[in-house]
């Protein structure tokens, strides 16, 4: 009978099990296998060979990212379907999407999710890009009093060249979606 072991690396569970002629490993993300199939004559082998697929992949990812770190289209994609999206956050990056200029206020985002409220829009909407941000392995750096602003990981303040220059800008804050997000959701 076949012995299955399970093991973590980068956020992944490692299914082995004995075969035969050895084991094979195999990493997954909750029900979604990622990666080959490793076989080797030991365990050991089989789970470093799903390791070192891994690290190869993670490693290939980071390489591409652009300007300030940020993942590419491709990294973000493959995040977007490892994490959980609740129909409200769903609606909120929908919205985005077909935003004119891809670009929405907290209020909209919430009219968007059929909230009263853009301040639980705020949570909800930062809850999905803190968990795409922890997906990526990635953080903003822009903070507000000193806590993350997690909303920065799908979205950039429309109005960042017009503060940069000084310029009084009215109204209230607009998001304008990442290009890496637009193009992973391919917009």
């Amino acid at each position: 009978m076949a012995r299955k072991q399970d093991t973590e690396h980068r956020r992944h569970r490692i299914k082995t099990v004995r075969t035969a002629v050895g084991y094979q490993a195999r990493a997954f993300r909750g029900s979604n296998a990622v990666g080959d199939t490793m076989s080797g004559p030991t365990e050991a082998a089989a789970i470093l060979g799903v390791r070192d697929l891994l690290d190869a992949r993670a490693a290939e990812l980071r390489a591409r990212r652009g300007p300030g770190g940020f993942p590419c289209a491709e990294e973000v994609r493959e995040a977007l379907v490892m994490i959980r999206m609740n129909k409200a956050q769903e609606a909120m990056l929908q919205a985005h999407v077909a935003a004119p200029d891809f670009t929405l206020t907290a209020t909209q985002l919430a009219q968007a999710a059929g909230y009263e409220d853009y301040a639980v829009a705020n949570r909800q909407y930062g809850q999905l890009a803190h968990d795409l941000a922890m997906e990526m392995d990635w953080r903003p750096v822009e903070e507000t009093n000193g806590v993350t602003t997690w909303t920065f990981t799908l979205a950039d303040d429309a109005d960042k060249d017009a503060r940069k220059r000084g310029e009084d800008v009215p109204g209230p804050w607009r998001w304008r979606l990442r290009s890496e997000i637009i193009q992973a959701l391919g917009s």
